[in-house]
Order: structure tokens, then C-alpha cells, then sequence
């Protein structure tokens, strides 16, 4: 990295979206601690007047930050002109990427600065669930990419022709997008019928992948890595809404995951450090998705951030050590401290009726609206033995919102968070207290 003039105030980087900001909150002060003002880059999925309105809050974390970018696109260019005068202004020490829009940039620019970071390679791999499967063949399932060109054919021509395009693939089979995230627009498909009906349905000039359907309970790794070496990996158990339905939609996280044997667990922490080398991962923290069946473990896709939905918060209550102070230790080259795991979290996504959202009750515990307030509620860890707790109910919909089926994760809108000694049934402890809250809405304002 070029070297910073002398008498520039220390300074971290931290490039995101306000939606996830809410969910590391606690980066600004630990870097506040550390003496590093705070730099923030924010972009379009970000809406102005909430910004605003939680830098005018001087309750809120986001007031005291040194600056404060928000950026019209994600863009590499973009992105490198926002920060190119704070360059010059700041010393900056740490660039930290904490959401999934920003990751390719990122990377790259925390390469270019010669920062410690995911690296430019593993950054744009993860991006694109085709090179992905390049880097990684011996994980992948069998896939064929379907790009704008082969689609085009293949909805022009006769059954044939489609049997071509999905070759040695079998059905059923899923049919996802190579660059997008979230779940949006992966689909089962059960036949040729179904598969020509899907690939219209997506915008022309979208890359997709066809997929063999892996078996097998799905599980992420979570993984905090020093310069290549792994100094901590913790597995979670995943709930998806695709037996009930054609889509993939997450409805549950269990950290760390129950009732899994050490064996199991060795294939997918080898399964994961495999990945990984693949992709020349460098420093940061790493969210990887896998399906364990009888094969062996077979890779969903792999992203160089921390993890969305509650799964920080997870870990933190289930080791009792957050997270983020982790992930500024890495930004800025340092060897992180790990805590062994002592408890069990889980978060699961409630069901919601219909309408428009109107109000969320619950009995047991206070409702935090993220959006309203800016802000995850805070996780306070416990001892190993405490009973059975609701730690949050969280809204990530807004009032008025329609609810509808769970095509993708945007559509959730309501879960719970609960703990407990690792030998209790996390999931019975789940159900127990999701009947505590109520989600109410009101009929469509289109409705007749």
C-alpha cells in the first residue's frame, strides 16, 4: 500500500448498505475504540431520507461517523471515486465489506490499496455462481450455464432442442440466476414442459444455471480467516421452504447445528477449506452453502461477507462473543480471539398471512420494526445453563407492506430469535415461543 502522510487521522473504511449496517452497528463503536474514525459508503438499495434521518439521531451510531458516501451504483468506478478524496483526507487502515452487493468492488479495492481483504479473485468469484462452479468442480453438483443466446434457441426450438441445452443434467433439476442473491428466482423445475415455461419467465439477457437437485440437508459454514489460514469455523443448520413449494426461500437457522455426528461435520469444515483454497480466499469472513447427502457435500454457492439474516447474532449468543470485533480485527490484519461454543440459537421465520401488513404483537418480548428504528436489537449472551429464552422478535417489512408467498428471502417478514442449552430441542423451544406472537394485517388496498 502506498504510505499515508503523517498526520492523517487512522481511519476504516466500512462499504455497505444501510439495511446491513443496522445488523453491525457495534463495528462503529468498536472501531470509535480503537481510535479509527469511522468512513461509510452506502449505496442505492439505501433509501436518502432514512440515511438521513438516522445521521440527524445523535442516539444513533450512524451520527458520529467521520463521513458518510451514498453512491448511486455499485460499481467498481463508482465506487473508487467516492472514496478517492477521503484517500487523501484519511489514513485509512481497514476496508471492511460486510454486505453482498459490494463484495466484487470491495475486494478490489481493498487489493488495490493493499489492505487486507477476500482478495480481487475470491471477491469476483463469489459473485457468479458459474465460476464457482469452475473453481470448485469436485463440489459442484452437475450444472450447464444457459446464456441469453442458448436460451433464445432453446425456447425457439422443439423438445430436442431444450434436451440438448439441459444434457447429461438431470430432472428434476433447479434452474437459479448466476449473479443474484437472496434466493431470487431459483426455481425447481420437474420436466422439459416446466423448464421451457421457467426460462421465459427471466429477463433475456440473464445467464442462468441449470442444476442438478443435491439431496441432503442444507448446512452453511461460517468461517473467519487470517491470511489463507481458517482460525475459526462454526456450522449452521438450514430450514428452506422447498418441500411445501418450488422455491428455495430460508426460513430457519440453527447455530450451531444440532444433531449433527463428528462426521458429518468433518465433510463439510473439509468440504469448506477445500472451497476456500479453490477460490484463494485471503482475510475477512466467510459464509459458504452446502448440501450434506450421501455423496458427500456438494456446494450451493459461497460468499466473502459475513452472513445475512440473524446468523451473527446466532453465533454470538451461542459462544457469547460477538462477532464484529472479529471482523475489524481481520480488516486490519490481526488474528482474531474465538470463543468456543456454549449454548444453541436458532432463528426462524414465522408464517404470515396475507395483506398488508398492519402491526406485530408479542406477549414475551419487545418488537424491533429494523427498519423503523436503524437499528437489530441488542443480544445480550447468557450462562450455558440458563433456561430457554426469546431473545428477539424481529419485523424486516414495514407497516403497510404486502405480504405474500415466500418466492424469495425479500418476502419474509417476521422472525423470532431464541437460545438455549445445547442438550435442549432448539426447535420445540422455537415453536413454543412463536405462538406468543401475532402477525396482523389488512386486506389488499387493490383488493375488491
Amino acid at each position: 500500500m502506498t504510505a499515508q502522510p503523517p498526520g492523517r487521522t487512522p481511519a476504516l473504511l466500512l462499504i455497505t448498505d444501510l439495511v446491513v449496517i443496522c445488523r453491525h452497528l457495534q463495528l462503529l463503536t468498536d472501531a470509535e475504540r480503537r481510535g479509527l474514525a469511522v468512513l461509510t459508503v452506502v449505496g442505492p438499495e439505501t433509501p436518502a431520507d432514512q440515511l438521513a434521518r438516522h445521521r440527524a439521531d445523535p442516539a444513533h451510531p450512524l451520527s458520529r461517523a467521520a463521513e458518510v458516501v451514498h453512491v448511486p451504483d455499485c460499481a467498481l468506478d463508482t465506487l473508487v471515486g467516492a472514496v478517492h478524496g477521503l484517500l487523501r483526507t484519511y489514513d485509512v487502515r481497514a476496508l471492511l465489506n460486510c454486505g453482498e452487493v459490494f463484495a466484487e468492488p470491495a475486494g478490489t479495492l481493498a487489493e488495490a490499496l493493499g489492505l487486507p481483504g477476500p482478495g480481487a479473485h475470491a471477491a469476483r468469484v463469489s459473485r457468479n455462481k458459474v465460476l464457482q462452479r469452475l473453481a470448485a468442480p469436485a463440489l459442484a453438483p452437475r450444472w450447464t450455464q444457459v446464456g441469453p443466446e442458448a436460451r433464445g434457441a432453446a425456447l425457439d426450438g422443439d423438445d430436442d432442442t431444450l434436451a440438448r441445452l439441459v444434457g447429461d443434467v438431470p430432472l428434476p433439476a433447479v434452474l437459479k440466476p448466476a449473479g443474484r442473491m437472496s434466493s431470487s428466482g431459483v426455481r425447481a423445475v420437474e420436466s422439459l414442459a416446466e423448464l421451457r415455461t421457467e426460462l421465459a419467465q427471466y429477463p433475456q439477457d440473464e445467464t442462468l444455471l441449470l442444476e442438478e437437485r443435491a439431496r441432503g440437508a442444507e448446512y452453511s459454514v461460517e468461517a473467519l480467516v487470517c491470511s489463507g489460514e481458517t482460525v475459526w469455523a462454526g456450522i449452521t443448520a438450514k430450514d428452506t421452504n422447498e418441500c411445501a413449494t418450488r422455491y428455495f426461500t430460508e426460513t430457519g437457522h440453527t447455530s450451531p447445528a444440532p444433531a449433527l455426528g463428528a462426521a458429518d461435520e468433518a465433510r463439510l469444515l473439509d468440504a469448506n477449506a477445500r472451497l476456500l483454497d479453490a477460490i484463494g480466499f485471503g482475510t475477512g469472513m466467510s459464509h459458504a452453502e452446502f448440501r450434506l447427502g450421501p455423496d458427500g457435500a456438494v456446494l450451493m454457492e459461497v460468499a466473502v461477507r459475513p452472513p445475512g439474516d440473524a446468523i451473527t447474532k446466532l453465533w454470538h449468543l451461542a459462544t457469547g462473543r460477538p462477532l464484529e470485533p472479529a471482523l475489524l480485527d481481520l480488516a486490519l490484519g490481526e488474528r482474531p480471539l474465538v470463543a468456543p461454543q456454549r449454548r444453541r440459537a436458532r432463528q426462524v421465520y414465522l408464517d404470515h398471512p396475507h395483506g398488508e401488513l398492519a402491526d406485530v404483537v408479542c406477549d414475551d418480548a419487545p418488537v424491533s420494526w429494523i427498519t423503523r428504528d436503524g437499528a437489530w436489537p441488542e443480544f445480550v449472551p447468557t450462562t450455558s445453563d440458563a433456561p430457554p429464552r426469546l431473545c428477539a422478535v424481529i419485523v424486516t417489512r414495514d407497516t403497510g407492506d404486502t405480504l405474500g408467498d415466500l418466492t424469495d428471502s425479500g418476502g419474509r417478514a417476521v422472525s423470532i430469535v431464541v437460545d438455549a442449552p445445547g442438550d435442549e430441542d432448539i426447535h420445540a423451544v422455537a415453536e413454543r415461543f412463536a405462538k406468543t406472537v401475532r402477525v396482523r394485517t389488512h386486506p389488499n388496498r387493490s383488493t375488491p
